[in-house]
């Protein structure tokens, strides 16, 4: 158990017990040494200011109710939730302004009190945690507040995209079914059913420069189930979905290896790690664009070893590096 979460358990044993409790209950109920629950118990009083006092004549310890009301402390995070109201922190000053303005206005100022309780401090310096956004696109996101209510209300709409694949005409109207939004490397991306091609398709919000509401009678909205999403969007890797094309099979260095192994690529991946202490990672993919891109990024610290299309499509990128460093 973390000491986290025991120092947790040992606030929650102490304010429910009725009588006090002895040093062999809390060992016996946090799992650990005499010494430990020592420190636990010190951990209580000098990091989180609690009243915790030793009872001689019942021998037992109890938390002091000098207010009559013992709340456990709010700043009692764990990292991984202090990420999340961080992270939710965020993304409500990235929305567009108006997007569920008063509302968002009492959300932020909620989430403003729970930060201050980071810490032991009346003020919470957000300076003091930082949430880079590498790799975020600058465009803003001008129609994430009709998009989002298109896709809660399940309306359909007319898009003119910007697909920067042609450079003669790259401006494509597309009439669509929205799915659902997702954020996905601190960008945002509209999953939807795009009624010319018959198929899911995602588009990236910032490059949707033209959106009003689909009102011809000849379309009918199209809404999948969570269940038939999923089973497109989870299948591969990254944010394309579709179906898988491949398992791609990667060996990395062992000093890279280090890092990787703890790392998730996708919920059905496949680590081992070998003899001469380097790690082999498995993943299934569909379009490869965007593993090859994050297969680059660590240079010499990988090596494809299958599928062979794949690795000769690494080793066409390669060449080209070369002549431009040549």
């Amino acid at each position: 158990m973390a000491k986290y979460e025991s120092v947790n358990l040992l606030f929650k044993l102490l304010i429910e017990a009725r009588y006090p409790l002895s040093k062999q209950q809390l060992q016996e109920k946090l799992e650990c040494s005499a010494a430990t629950v020592e420190r636990y118990l010190t951990e209580l009083r000098d990091t989180y200011g609690q009243k915790v006092e030793y009872l001689r004549e019942s021998k037992g310890y109890r938390l002091l109710n000098e207010s009559g009301n013992i709340e456990l402390p709010s700043h009692l995070f764990s990292s991984q939730e202090i990420n999340a109201i961080l992270l939710v922190d965020q993304l409500i000053n990235d929305l567009e302004p108006g997007f569920l303005k008063n509302d968002l206005r009492s959300v932020k100022q909620h989430l403003s009190r729970i930060k201050n309780k980071f810490s032991n401090r009346q003020t919470f310096s957000e300076k003091r945690i930082r949430m880079l956004n590498i790799g975020k696109r600058v465009n803003k996101n001008n129609h994430l507040t009709a998009i989002t209510q298109a896709v809660l209300n399940q309306k359909i709409i007319v898009v003119e995209y910007d697909s920067r694949t042609n450079s003669d005409n790259p401006i494509l109207s597309r009439i669509l079914s929205p799915q659902r939004l997702t954020h996905y490397r601190d960008n945002w991306y509209l999953d939807a059913w795009c009624h010319e091609r018959g198929a899911l398709r995602t588009f990236a919000l910032e490059r949707i420069i033209g959106l009003k509401e689909g009102k011809t009678a000849k379309q009918k909205i199209v809404s999948l189930s969570d269940k038939e999403l999923d089973s497109h969007y989870t299948k591969t890797f990254g944010i394309f979905g579709g179906e898988i094309s491949g398992i791609a099979k990667l060996k990395f260095t062992p000093h890279r290896s280090q890092w990787v192994s703890e790392e998730v690529w996708h919920q059905d991946q496949v680590g081992i790690w070998l003899e001469d202490g380097s790690y082999q990672l498995e993943i299934p993919y569909g379009n490869d664009l965007e593993l090859i891109g994050d297969i680059l990024k660590y240079g010499n610290q990988v090596e494809v070893l299958e599928p062979r299309s794949l690795r000769e499509k690494i080793k066409l990128q390669i060449q080209k590096l070369t002549t431009i460093y040549l």
